[in-house]
């Protein structure tokens, strides 16, 4: 089992990352957190983000993905929104340490 600060530092390298790259790609939308689900043997670590330029999505999610990929097996998920006027697509991910 990680320790607290483990799980902290992890989850700000997280948020750091994933808003740098959105920032980069001229994206408006910032992640605020990454939770997180203990079990007895494993700590689970969930968040989403969007992405409103369509053209830039792959470029994205690309290198956000081999980010997250440094924690091990990462479960990604994306899907394509439309909410009142707005086109997104938003993206979850959730991995086990």
């Amino acid at each position: 089992m990680i320790s607290d600060e483990e799980k902290d530092k992890i989850k700000a390298e997280i948020v750091n990352k994933v808003n740098s790259v959105l920032e980069k790609n001229g994206e408006s939308f910032r992640m605020d957190k990454v939770n997180i689900l203990k079990t007895k043997e494993t700590v689970k670590f969930m968040g989403n983000y969007r992405v409103y330029d369509r053209k830039k999505y792959n470029s994205v999610s690309g290198e956000i993905n081999t980010f997250l990929k440094k924690y091990g097996n990462v479960d990604i998920k994306s899907k394509k929104i439309r909410d009142s006027g707005m086109k997104f697509t938003a993206v979850s991910f959730n991995f086990e340490l």
